[in-house]
């Protein structure tokens, strides 16, 4: 934390709330008339000195501050209360005082403006001495590196709050910044080199197969510290994820989820209820096309990422099995989407997590499924209060989320793995993931940091705790990352292009074709995927998905790839 704002952070309110009244108070002494100038004379400065510590205490407490600084600022403004009562209160009162305290009494009245300036001045040096405590820098050699994927705003926001939890930790955190699809790659250069630079990583639960498969992260502790990293009150849909093959990898982070936002002034201009299954999403949709010429109903078709996870999630409320497509729930999805398709908003194929929220705000679209940051976006910066949410709707089978979101790890051969793991347990303490609640919106994991949720967006974070009761996790194998782009694939063929419903089948082979198990494969001089790839008996890109490598990606001696077993 930066030493001069510090020192200034609470001063600077009460000396900006001072410069007005005092300015006021001069003012009054020379255009004022009667008893506003004898008030003026009488209690121009004491009412000074009040506003100065008043909104000084005030400023400290609001901000969260130190609890040292708003005791110091509270004892000062209860000391120069004391000297003003003395000094302006009843004559009776300091009369009637005992005679040992007569002396005190008689001084404080004689000489309150020195006093009171004294004040002042041990105010500042008191503040000034409690900042550089708690901004010392940490232990030398101490620092840790913790890498995330965020976007500016966020990065800002989470730096404030790691500032606040270095002097517990003991050790400074530098946050770097990384696209999470360069992780797996980077990561495993390091971990070949000898040279692991990373401490900590927050990685997308996508993702979680594939780094403990190849070896990059570290077993954490099972022991008495296990519940400070998997807290008695963690959400029970987030337990999977902590696992690979039964070894505990993973803390939890920052859940996510997505919920069912609309326009609440357009539904009930035209009489409509918020969806709650398949045949009511149906004819809400037709209702927007036909009463305004253009669909208003989105899901998230973006080819990539965004339309794999729609697609499972409808394939999973039907009761079908993303990993095979080759049943009647399957089937049933496939259907009901090519049905609802025509009376889809035209933005629904660009729709993702990022534009879903510009849409909404541009009343471009009245009904749409995106995760629980748009609360912040839409509803808290853009002012859309008129947007409402709700956990969404159900198919034949039920109402399924697909659970998203971040966790914890440490990579293999961390330089300071220890204090990574205690970076972990504060991070996962209530108190610190209200704040991130409170300033980032961000989920907690523990269900009772939900307590004290501002009542203006109390009702979606009810959505939220909905939706995330009926959540599930992707699958943690190494597979995923190859069945997800084949979903990628169905949606897009099948509901985006309208290839017919038999076609599903070629979708259901692909899948099928995905190698059932992987091991590890350590690379040698003179290797290139493709080389290995013959050597195995599979394609570059199977390689390539399988280990989360763009094509192209470099590779060298002493890396891990995963290859199919023969």
């Amino acid at each position: 934390m930066d030493l001069i704002p510090s020192v200034v952070s609470d001063l600077i309110a009460g000396l900006a709330a001072t410069g007005i009244v005092g300015s006021a108070a001069l003012l009054a002494r020379k255009v004022a008339w009667g008893a506003a100038r004898r008030f003026a004379n009488l209690l121009g400065w004491p009412l000074v000195a009040s506003v100065f510590f008043g909104v000084s205490l005030l400023s400290a407490f609001l901000r969260g501050t130190w609890v040292e600084r708003v005791v110091v600022l509270g004892i000062l403004l209860a000391l120069t209360a004391f000297v003003m009562l003395l000094r302006f209160g009843p004559e009776r009162l300091h009369l009637s005082a005992p005679a040992t305290v007569q002396p005190l009494v008689r001084f404080v009245r004689t000489y309150p403006w020195r006093i009171l300036t004294t004040i002042f001045f041990l105010t500042t040096i008191t503040l000034l001495a409690l900042n550089l405590q708690t901004s010392s820098p940490s232990p030398p050699g101490e620092r840790i590196t913790f890498v995330v994927s965020l976007d500016d705003t966020e990065m800002l926001v989470f730096r404030d709050i790691l500032d606040e939890l270095e002097p517990e930790l003991g050790a400074q955190v530098f946050l770097m910044n990384v696209d999470c699809s360069r992780y797996v790659s980077r990561l495993d250069k390091m971990r070949a080199a000898g040279d692991m630079k990373w401490d900590l990583i927050a990685v997308d639960n996508n993702m979680l197969g594939v780094l403990a498969a190849k070896d990059l992260v570290e077993e954490l502790p099972e022991g008495e510290e296990y519940v400070e990293l998997v807290p008695d009150s963690l959400i029970y849909s987030l337990r999977p994820l902590l696992r690979f093959e039964g070894t505990f990898y993973f803390a939890p982070f920052r859940p996510n989820v997505k919920i069912a936002y609309y326009n609440e002034h357009k539904f009930v201009q035209y009489g409509l209820e918020p969806p709650r299954n398949w045949d009511q999403l149906l004819e809400v949709a037709k209702v927007f096309k036909e009463r305004e010429g253009v669909g208003r109903v989105a899901i998230q078709g973006e080819p990539g990422a965004a339309a794999a996870v729609t697609f499972f999630e409808f394939v999973r409320a039907a009761g079908g099995d993303p990993l095979t497509l080759d049943d009647d729930g399957s089937t049933e999805a496939v259907t009901f989407l090519k049905k609802l398709e025509p009376y889809l908003a035209p933005e629904y194929k660009e729709t993702t997590f990022n534009t879903a929220n510009e849409f909404l705000i541009d009343e471009q679209v009245y009904l749409v499924s995106n995760w629980t940051f748009g609360i912040g976006v839409v509803v808290e910066d853009a002012g859309k209060k008129e947007i409402k949410a709700y956990s969404g709707w159900s198919g034949p089978e039920g109402e399924v989320h697909v659970l998203g979101g971040d966790v914890l790890a440490v990579p293999k051969g961390a330089a300071h793995a220890d204090t990574a793991i205690e970076l972990i347990k504060l991070l996962l303490t209530k108190e610190t993931q209200q704040t991130m609640l409170s300033r980032l919106r961000w989920l907690p994991v523990r269900l009772d940091a939900y307590y004290g949720v501002p009542p203006e967006i109390a009702p979606y974070f009810e959505a939220v705790k909905d939706a995330m009761a009926r959540a599930e996790a992707r699958p943690t194998e190494p597979q995923w990352t190859l069945a997800e782009n084949i979903l990628d694939g169905a949606f897009q063929g099948l509901i985006r292009d309208g290839e017919d419903i038999t076609v599903l089948e070629k979708y259901s082979a692909m899948l099928k074709e995905i190698p059932s198990e992987f091991i590890r494969y350590t690379v040698k001089d003179g290797d290139t995927v493709d080389r290995i790839a013959s050597r195995y008996d599979t394609t570059p890109t199977i390689i390539h998905e399988a280990n989360c490598m763009t094509a192209g990606t470099s590779i060298g001696p002493g890396q891990i790839l995963l290859v199919p077993q023969q």
